[in-house]
């Protein structure tokens, strides 16, 4: 892979905005630099709002991180990174984890009132480089383990220049974080050490992964992310496989698994495809045309809301076959969607945290 693509991908193009302290002559001292406390912290960009265990969490630009009870009244938490965060995830009401921009991991023990660094990006490559280089001694027939050698090079010399997009737990131990290149890292011990598990998918172009989610009902999950990657894994051999039937080649940013077991995926220009079959075959899906589909949730009454950048909002009620584009709007773009309570939505986007009534 010694040429690397272009970025593409509006949203993705929003989440790689530097966030060094451009004056420093240190590029990555967001990484030792705290968060500073800002009374408009919940009013500045956010890139991820989420809802665990009826509390409800934003990540945002500058390491904030935000928390609040009712999705209107929100505390600033205290995080020792001043990296863009771009997701978080709670596995337990006090137990959660935080990733974004430098490769940073965060982990918070009480509910994500203070939070501190597990992991970041100047490790990515160092460890990296030793995982594969023993894997290369200890199977010298590979053909892939000497080339991520190469990979775990070129990202030593890159430095923490590549962000986390998504981090999932599946118990207080047991987790994985995902982001750029086909960057995926697991740990089994609640975030105290890292392992690559890269080769475990069969992403050959080294796309980079957007999201995953779980199937409904079955021990199985699924990742999508750049150029029309889709990849369907076993939970038991952790193994993801390439989905090669995706009729579309753009980059999906967003995918929903539907309580009626099928899944639709949303991304560039608005295209939004569903499959009852893992993939075996696809339908578009009929909407009115958009901006990208950045973000989406399936409701607790089993609605499914997709969201646009440009701040569209579509919802179906049909298992996904069919979205209606809602009369509602709040003027500004939309980055993160997540249900709010009574009734509402809570969006996220340069305008910080907005709350929005859901139609019935």
């Amino acid at each position: 892979m010694g040429i690397r693509r272009a970025l593409i991908g509006i949203l993705f193009a929003v989440a790689m905005a530097p966030t060094a302290n451009m004056v420093s002559a240190q590029p990555y001292d967001v990484l030792d630099l705290p968060a500073v406390p800002s009374e408009l912290a919940a009013r500045s960009l956010i890139f991820a709002v989420r809802e665990f265990n009826g509390k409800y969490y934003a990540t945002g630009h500058r390491g904030h991180i935000l928390y609040s009870d009712d999705g209107v009244n929100w505390t600033q938490a205290e995080v020792p990174v001043r990296s863009s965060l771009l997701d978080i995830y709670f596995v337990t009401p006090e137990l959660g984890w935080a990733v974004g921009h430098e490769g940073v991991i965060l982990h918070s023990s009480d509910a994500g009132k203070t939070w501190v660094k597990q992991y970041d990006g100047e490790r990515y490559g160092e460890e990296g480089l030793a995982y594969y280089k023993q894997l290369t001694a200890d199977n010298p027939d590979n053909e892939l383990y000497p080339f991520m050698v190469d990979e775990m090079q070129f990202a030593i010399e890159q430095g923490a220049d590549k962000p986390l997009f998504k981090v999932e737990f599946h118990s207080p131990t047991y987790g994985h974080v995902l982001g750029a290149y086909g960057m995926i890292l697991k740990t089994e011990d609640g975030g105290k050490s890292w392992v690559h598990v890269l080769e475990t998918t069969e992403n050959d172009s080294f796309y980079h992964v957007y999201d995953v989610a779980n199937l409904s009902g079955k021990n199985r999950f699924f990742m999508s992310g750049e150029a029309g990657l889709f990849m369907i894994g076993d939970a038991d051999t952790e193994v993801a496989t390439l989905v090669e039937t995706v009729p579309w080649q753009g980059s999906f940013f967003t995918t929903a698994a539907t309580p009626g077991g099928a899944i639709v995926l949303g991304g560039l220009r608005g295209r939004m495809f569903r499959t009852e079959n893992e993939g075996q075959t696809w339908d578009e899906v009929p909407k009115r045309p958009t901006s990208s589909m950045v973000d989406s949730v399936v409701l607790d009454d089993g609605r499914i809301v997709f969201v646009g950048i440009a701040g569209e909002i579509l919802i179906s009620d049909d298992d996904g076959r069919t979205f209606s584009l809602v009369p509602l709007t709040t003027g500004n773009r939309i980055y993160a969607v997540e249900e709010g309570p009574s009734g509402s939505l809570l969006l996220g986007g340069p305008a910080g945290i907005e709350k929005l009534k859901l139609p019935q």
